[in-house]
């Protein structure tokens, strides 16, 4: 689990690094400040061990889904001693069931209240870079391995090769979220890319809940949430109105939320029933 951790840690680290010499040579936004990206980087760290964490404990219940499908829902078609075609067909599918499943997850998340506040974190950036990948609340990682389960029961234990795994995994997310100026062109609605997602992350209102997929904007098209960014548009990030806040008020801000709003739902009902004997007496 150690060797595991640092192994995670160390490629986190070193594919921040690189992603910044890009940075530097085409931003999308010049004079970010060099504390936001250093903020990203200390706070891996954490959150990577409460990942690993949390693949720990949830372990037992994917080893009783594993055994009750077997090898999945669908049929196999790439295991062991599997040609290129075969193996690179499986990534496909792997990639677009899980994008599908991260899809919905994220959408819930900008959408239900006591969800958005396990993501609200990662949305205060103002400065996104490469780094913000890992500027993932803990809850929110717990989320995505539960969202997970569905491309378990449908594909089993099976992973794609270590290569499109780390594309999948581990590598994209820095694509996304790296500040270079950089368009895809015709590959935009295909691929998602730093410009696509930036939108995401806008502060302006025409850009408020578009463009949910991490790897494949088709799926967005799919749902009527894609927005195509126009040549040069780069806009500003953020949460408008909110201040980023301290580490401290960022970890515990979600369960502040939640109980703010368990307490708050015995307040509304009374509010009702007192309005309900009220109008009672109305002949």
């Amino acid at each position: 689990m150690i060797e595991q951790y640092l192994m995670l840690l160390g490629s986190v680290l070193g594919l921040a690094l690189g992603f910044r010499v890009v940075e530097q040579l085409v931003p999308a936004e010049k004079g970010q400040p060099l504390g936001a990206w250093l903020f990203n980087l200390a706070y891996a760290p954490f959150v990577l061990a409460f990942a690993l964490l949390t693949s720990l404990v949830l372990g037992p219940a994917f080893s009783f889904l594993y055994a009750q499908t077997g090898s999945g829902v669908l049929p196999a078609f790439a295991g062991e001693g599997s040609g290129a075609a075969a193996l690179l067909l499986f990534a496909i599918v792997y990639a677009l069931l899980w994008d599908f499943c991260q899809y919905w997850l994220h959408r819930l998340q900008h959408a239900v209240p006591f969800f958005w506040h396990t993501h609200k974190f990662h949305h205060h950036e103002r400065a996104v870079n490469a780094a913000t990948q890992s500027r993932q609340h803990p809850t929110s990682y717990v989320l995505a391995t539960i969202a997970h389960v569905p491309v378990v029961v449908l594909l089993g234990p099976r992973t794609p090769h270590f290569i499109a795994a780390f594309l999948l995994f581990r590598l994209w997310g820095f694509v996304n979220h790296a500040n270079v100026r950089i368009d895809l062109g015709p590959l935009t609605p295909f691929v998602a890319g730093p410009q696509w997602h930036r939108i995401h992350h806008s502060i302006r209102p025409e850009h408020r809940d578009r463009n949910f997929a991490i790897l494949l904007p088709f799926i967005d098209r799919a749902f009527g949430t894609y927005y195509r960014p126009r040549p040069g548009e780069y806009p500003p990030t953020g949460i408008e109105g909110d201040e980023v806040p301290s580490l401290r008020a960022a970890t515990i801000e979600p369960f502040q939320a939640w109980l703010a709003m368990a307490c708050a739902r015995p307040a509304r009902r009374r509010r009702a029933n007192a309005g309900q004997e009220t109008g009672s007496g109305v002949p």
